[in-house]
């Protein structure tokens, strides 16, 4: 039975090395070509304009029409729709047409694949068994790699979208003293704001025209940014709407709102400045630690990482560390 593994494996990596030698092969003469193109380009007489894409750009072409491609099979599919709405509120303003939820869907399966495959080969050349196990592991791990850097995007685009509010808020304000609607309001201010503030009063100057109502456009803005400054904004607008005033009292009273809390947060921003650094510097020691030792004695780790015992050590170790991380992200947080 492991001679039948071993000759399957060997099998399966002569097909491997014949692919990647396949592609070398093709490598070198796409190289030899290029070479010649290049050693007859003084000879020849290029036109002005040129529209040849680049092996770059076809390959980034090719990518999206798979991306596409993917998309239109599991679009059919109810919950992967379901699922591919949360991932809307990352697509900007100018990608509206050209991209959508379920495109993330796709890119997430697509990486799944890869590291499966890439799982497989690796097991390969171990000349080890491959589990379903590892399978499973390795495809939930590119699935959901994906979600790491669209989170710390995300938080990116928060934070600019908290500072720059005040901003959108006071040329509203002033348009607003200035006789304008409350469209022509929005209007200068994803004219004249750039950046992630910019590209969310396009999607609102585009829900305001398609009918939606003030609330609910900016209800929807509260949604995709998650801020509490945005749903203070809605809920204003919502009673506004619903019992009457001067419009322009109400964006002047946001505006001294938004203005004392920014003044305060630069505060205590100043204040815990220095507690903030000890929290991130503890947080790095352990890792410090972890790499002189592993550079004194490379070996001092193995325990950890060849036993069952070690691996749930690695486990508690892990959990105690994120569960340390955000029980004193949260004492120091200061809610305003």
């Amino acid at each position: 039975m492991e001679q039948d593994v071993i000759v399957e494996l060997l099998v399966v990596q002569i097909i491997v090395i014949t692919l990647l030698i396949i592609t070398i092969l093709y490598i070198i003469k796409a190289r030899h070509n290029i070479s010649l193109e290049r050693k007859f380009n003084k000879y020849t007489v290029k036109p002005l304009n040129t529209n040849e894409l680049s092996i770059f750009d076809k390959l980034v072409l090719l990518l999206n029409n798979l991306v596409k491609k993917v998309s239109n099979i599991i679009s059919k599919s109810k919950l992967l729709s379901k699922y591919a709405s949360t991932y809307e509120k990352h697509i900007t303003y100018d990608d509206l047409e050209t991209r959508k939820g379920i495109d993330y869907i796709s890119v997430k399966l697509l990486i799944g694949i890869f590291t499966v495959l890439l799982f497989i080969i690796t097991e390969m050349f171990q000349y080890s068994k491959i589990s379903i196990i590892g399978i499973i592991l390795s495809f939930l791990v590119g699935f959901f790699i994906i979600d790491i850097f669209v989170l710390i995007e995300y938080n990116k685009k928060r934070k600019q979208i908290s500072e720059d509010l005040l901003k959108a808020i006071i040329i509203m304000n002033n348009a607003f003293k200035s006789g304008m609607s409350i469209m022509q309001a929005i209007e200068i201010v994803k004219n004249e704001l750039t950046g992630a503030i910019g590209d969310e009063f396009k999607k609102i100057y585009l829900d305001m025209s398609y009918g939606l109502t003030i609330e609910t456009v900016f209800d929807r803005f509260y949604n995709r940014v998650q801020l509490e400054d945005a749903k203070f904004i809605t809920t204003s607008l919502t009673l506004l709407n619903k019992t009457g005033g001067n419009i322009v009292k109400v964006f002047k009273s946001i505006e001294r709102e938004f203005f004392d809390k920014k003044k305060l947060t630069d505060e205590l921003k100043t204040t815990t400045a220095s507690s903030t650094f000890v929290y991130k510097l503890l947080l790095i020691i352990p890792f410090i630690i972890c790499f002189l030792i592993f550079i004194l004695n490379p070996s001092y780790f193995n325990p950890l990482f060849k036993t069952e015992l070690g691996i749930m050590v690695i486990f508690l170790i892990a959990l105690l560390y994120v569960l340390y991380a955000i029980i004193i992200k949260r004492i120091m947080r200061i809610d305003i």
